[in-house]
């Protein structure tokens, strides 16, 4: 990668003219980022881990590039530095929610696998994607969101895997808090501790309005921070 520190022509403070990864456009979160980074005139990276879901996002967002990748995998950094290498080499911000809703049943009810796959979803997924982003925002001097929820908080019934891969999730952003804090680009973790859908409903953030909310974090100056949402 050419110099950690010089950022080619995007302003630090907008996302205008930056190229920005999304993943989880499919939900509610990263849904509604992509739709106000969008607006912010960022060009969009996302991913779908399935072809179908990115035949929905390249309906919804015909600007995009998508890319069907599933994150968890072991060549998926490899598709994801093709992806950003093809759009021209260049990766400003990473927004990343990873992992849905889990309520299956008692823990020792689910087999060894289950646990594996989970922990694979939100722990070694997000691993992946910041070991192959942070070369691109390094060079670009942008930011890396690793999005969490508060599942972790407490034993959730018929949730306990979920909560032990959220506190996975929980204790990678944390080390990775620590250990990028000098990097020549920021990384965060954003906790989100409320519930975001597309559809405004009482006791619920419509996802756009969370979104714009989330790009203000994105072009702040927050650095090796835990944010939360709300604050």
């Amino acid at each position: 990668m050419p110099g950690a520190t010089e950022r080619r022509g995007a302003d630090v403070t907008s996302l205008d003219g930056t190229t920005t990864l999304v993943t989880g456009a499919t939900g509610q979160v990263g849904w509604g980022f992509a739709h106000a980074a969008a607006a912010a005139g960022a060009r969009l990276l996302l991913t779908a881990s399935r072809p179908a879901s990115a035949a929905r996002l390249t309906t919804e967002f015909p600007q995009a590039v998508v890319v069907t990748v599933d994150l968890a995998a072991d060549g998926a950094g490899q598709t994801i530095q093709a992806a950003v290498d093809d759009t021209g080499g260049r990766l400003d911000h990473v927004f990343a929610p990873i992992g849905g809703w889990w309520q299956l049943g008692p823990t020792l009810d689910q087999p060894p696998g289950e646990l594996q796959q989970l922990l694979a979803t939100y722990a070694v997924a997000q691993h992946r994607l910041v070991r192959t982003a942070a070369p691109f925002l390094a060079h670009a001097g942008g930011s890396y969101t690793l999005v969490t929820g508060a599942a972790g908080m407490r034993p959730i019934p018929d949730a306990g895997m979920l909560v032990v891969a959220v506190r996975a999730q929980w204790g990678l952003a944390e080390v990775l808090r620590a250990e990028l804090a000098d990097a020549p680009f920021r990384f965060n973790e954003l906790r989100i501790s409320t519930r975001i859908e597309r559809d405004a409903r009482p006791g619920v953030v419509p996802s756009r309005t969370a979104g714009q909310a989330f790009v203000d974090l994105v072009v702040g100056d927050a650095r090796s921070e835990l944010l939360h949402y709300p604050s």
